[in-house]
């Protein structure tokens, strides 16, 4: 959504807001790499140690190392890793945002924010952890702005099946969790959901949407640079249903639940969904509860290694 606080801009000049921070949230391999590496398209910083390219992502995670350290040893605090389920629930986290972990993170987040007005940065750990991260971004001061990144879950099903040799069914659960994490995770911020397969189709078109969102004016020679250059179809391999209408997941089981959370979702529709109407909260809330009682065996035995940053 729009940022309210941001009026249209006349003659069309957006109006640029000082020390802005992006979150770019969402699942793991939903293009979250892609969308953070939009924000440079609108002169933002994504900062000075991102991690390295690898095969499964070999245009670069566009990833600040030290978050993703950070991320990665909180979620190991918990007993968990990138694919555990259930989550950490907000009970175990904000007792870490209040200790030393909670400090760490400030001084970690100050410094990235120093000397730079505009930042974006990306974990998708970051969806499942936003209990311990909102009083930390509230003691920052930074103006934040969340984009949650959609992509249909069959599509981030047949990835990890393929790449970590995950059941589809733990993937669809592990895609539920991250989703309904950002989303419940940025309430009361500015907020705005993309989807990787529009970006894809017409990149150009939600670049300007973006930057719309964030009051950010386009760089056409980045957007050239961008759309040329860096964005390729080709790098998505798996469509949610190959170009033909995909039958529904079971009632009941997490894949259709992350099918129909994704179809109310998906910013594509003729009118994007308001997540603070009372409707859109108590399915949330019915969700969360549904993720809250899976086993942690449930899923213990999915995935051949952890190969995703």
């Amino acid at each position: 959504m729009p940022d309210p606080a941001c009026p249209a801009p006349k003659q069309g000049t957006p109006v640029i807001r000082e020390q802005q921070l992006v979150l770019v949230l969402g699942m793991h391999r939903s293009g979250t790499s892609a969308w953070v590496r939009a924000l440079q398209v609108l002169g933002f910083d994504l900062g000075e140690d991102l991690l390295p390219p690898h095969p499964c992502n070999p245009k670069g995670f566009f990833e600040d190392g030290h978050l993703y350290a950070f991320n990665k040893a909180l979620l190991a605090d918990t007993g968990r890793r990138w694919h555990s389920l259930p989550i950490p629930a907000a009970e175990e986290l904000l007792p870490l945002a209040g200790g030393v972990r909670g400090a760490q993170a400030l001084e970690l987040l100050r410094h990235k924010l120093a000397a730079r007005p505009l930042l974006g940065l990306k974990d998708p750990r970051m969806s499942v952890l936003m209990p311990f991260w909102r009083p930390v971004l509230a003691a920052a001061g930074a103006h934040v702005h969340c984009l949650i990144c959609l992509r249909h879950p069959d599509s981030v099903a047949r990835s990890l099946q393929q790449r970590d040799g995950m059941s589809a069914e733990h993937s669809h659960a592990l895609w539920l969790a991250h989703t309904l994490g950002a989303v419940t995770g940025s309430a009361g911020l500015q907020r705005t959901l993309v989807s990787y397969e529009a970006l894809l189709r017409a990149p150009a078109q939600e670049l300007r949407r973006l930057g719309t969102a964030l009051c950010r004016p386009v760089n056409r020679k980045e957007e050239d640079v961008y759309c040329s250059s860096f964005l390729d179809a080709g790098l998505c391999h798996h469509q949610a249903d190959g170009g033909h209408k995909a039958a529904p997941a079971p009632p009941g089981s997490f894949a259709r639940l992350a099918q129909d959370l994704h179809a109310r979702l998906c910013p594509c529709n003729a009118s994007p969904p308001d997540l603070e109407q009372p409707e859109m909260t108590r399915l949330f809330r019915s969700l969360e509860r549904r993720c809250a009682d899976i086993s942690p065996q449930d899923f213990a035995a999915a995935t051949r290694q952890e190969q995703s940053p």
